[in-house]
Formats: structure tokens, sequence, C-alpha cells
């Protein structure tokens, strides 16, 4: 059983055990059928998870969540553990089951870009749910068909915004947003299901840095102007707040505040290097469900 899966189970027996939740209501809260509710609580009796009551283990698991949905006003959080060669991975294979038990026929996820959103996208099997279609928030050809690179199995149906991330201009990013090509992606995505996005840090293990997109005078006047993360390219303080800045206002992405209007903004990060980023991007209120590793979370339920 891979860590969501013993996460999920931990939730289910809180609710129906401690919660006094039916098998129906807990059915309807995780979208998930009701025999697979009574295979995790068979399971967790197995693994004396269930004895008279929650393991103490588990109980504080589960007790820092709540602290942390309720501190940020997330309608869920799911936590893996930190201890792992590939954190990031993790992370995003914990993501990818749980968009994947919530996709159904002819629905849209969109996705943003990244390492870790590449890890999810490749951890997503879309053999039952073949007309899945995924949609691009930013422009970066390379960064969403390197997601489906290498793959065995089918693949979904991919609307790629036709231009690169970051552009030479204001100018040339107001026209191409302006190019119907563009446009008619963006506007797809309001109808998409879920979307996955990454947090970035501005550090050198982030892609942005990584491919170069900044340079050491625009990471510098970021951080004076008090950067700390960013989401699709818009960077914010670390209270939440969008930045203005030259950056940002040369790239084709969607929009920091069109976030908002979008539904089940699922976001997948973890790492000592990102603690400031996330608690930030979480005061943006944007985000509806974190995806993270037990150390972030941790440092985010501190008082």
């Amino acid at each position: 059983m891979n860590s969501y899966e013993q996460n999920l189970m931990f939730k289910i027996a809180w609710s129906y055990f401690m919660e006094n939740k039916t098998q129906q209501e807990i059915s309807e809260m995780y979208n998930i059928s009701r025999a697979k509710i009574m295979k995790f609580l068979s399971e967790a009796k197995e693994q004396k998870i269930i004895q008279f009551k929650i393991s103490p283990n588990a109980s504080n698991f589960i007790s820092l969540e709540q602290k942390i949905k309720t501190k940020y006003s997330l309608k869920d959080i799911f936590i893996t553990p930190s201890n792992t060669t590939d954190i990031n991975e993790t992370i995003a294979k914990a993501a990818a089951m749980f968009i994947q038990e919530n996709l159904s026929e002819n629905d849209f996820l969109n996705i943003g870009f990244g390492d870790t959103i590449s890890k999810i996208v490749k951890n997503i099997s879309f053999e039952g749910n073949s007309s899945v279609s995924l949609i691009s928030l930013t422009g970066g050809v390379n960064y969403y068909l390197s997601s489906l690179d290498g793959f065995n199995r089918k693949k979904p149906d991919l609307y790629i915004i036709p231009c690169p991330f970051s552009l030479s201009s204001e100018e040339l990013a107001i026209q191409l947003f302006n190019e119907s090509s563009v446009s008619e992606i963006l506007k797809m995505s309001k109808f998409a299901k879920m979307t996955a996005i990454g947090i970035g840090a501005i550090s050198q293990q982030d892609t942005i840095v990584k491919d170069k997109k900044l340079t050491s005078s625009e990471i510098l006047l970021l951080k004076n102007k008090g950067a700390v993360g960013d989401i699709l390219g818009y960077f914010f303080d670390k209270d939440g707040n969008e930045i203005e800045d030259d950056f940002s206002k040369k790239i084709i992405s969607t929009h920091f505040s069109s976030l908002k209007n979008l539904d089940n903004i699922i976001a997948v990060a973890g790492g000592e290097h990102k603690y400031k980023a996330i608690e930030a991007a979480l005061k943006t209120n944007i985000i509806d469900i974190l995806f993270t590793d037990e150390n972030t979370a941790i440092y985010l339920a501190k008082d």
C-alpha cells in the first residue's frame, strides 16, 4: 500500500469510527465506492490501526492535517513521508492517484509546468479514462511534451498553448494573448474539473531558475521586492500578495487572479527550500487541496 492509500485509509477510519459518519457519507466525501471503503476499513483492522481507537501515530497525523486545513481554509490536504530519496516523486505519485480516482470520461484537467507536475502526468494512467483531456495553463511546449515522453500506454488528448513561456517584450506577450490559438485554449481551462499546479521558490532547484528564464538581475530584483515564490510565473510575497515585476509581464501564462475562478485547485509541492513559498501560496486563498511532505506540513502547522 503506497503513501496515498495509507493516508486515505487513516482518513476513512477516522471519519467512520471517530466522527460516526456513515459509509455513504464517506463515499460522497472522497468520491470512492462503498466497496473500497469497506476494503480500507478491513485493511485498517489488519494493520491494527483500528483497535478500540485510532492508533496514536495515525491520530497525530490526522490532527496535523486538520490543523492545516483549518488554518488555511483548505478542502483537504494529503501528507506523504519526508524520508524518501525523491520527495517530488513521492508527492507526485500521491497526487496522481488522487486525480486519477476523481477523473471521469470527458473531463478536462488543467496542468501547470515544472518537475513535480511532469511527474504527476507520468504517473496517471489514462487507460480507463481515454477521453480525458489535459489543458496547458502556460506557454512552453517543451514543458508539456516532456510530461508524456516515454509513455507506453494510451496518451490523453493534450491542448497546448502554442507559444513560448517567456517572450522578449510585454508588447509581444499582449499580442500573442490576443491570438485565437492561445485565447481558445485559455478559455477551455475554465471548464476543467481539476487544476494541478506547482509552487515555485526562488532557488536554484526550481524550474524557472534552472531553465534560466530569469536573469541574475531579475532574481535579485524580485528578492529585493520581497518575492518568496511563484505560481505559473507570477510572484508573490510572504503574505501571498502578487508582486509587480517586468518578468511576469512578458510571459504567456494563466494569470494569478484567474485561478480563483477555477474549481479544485490542487497544489503539489514540498521540501525545505519551499517552506516559505508554500506558506505564502496558501495565503493567496487560491488553493483548495494541498499535497506535501510531512516535514513541510509540520512547518505549515506551527503557530
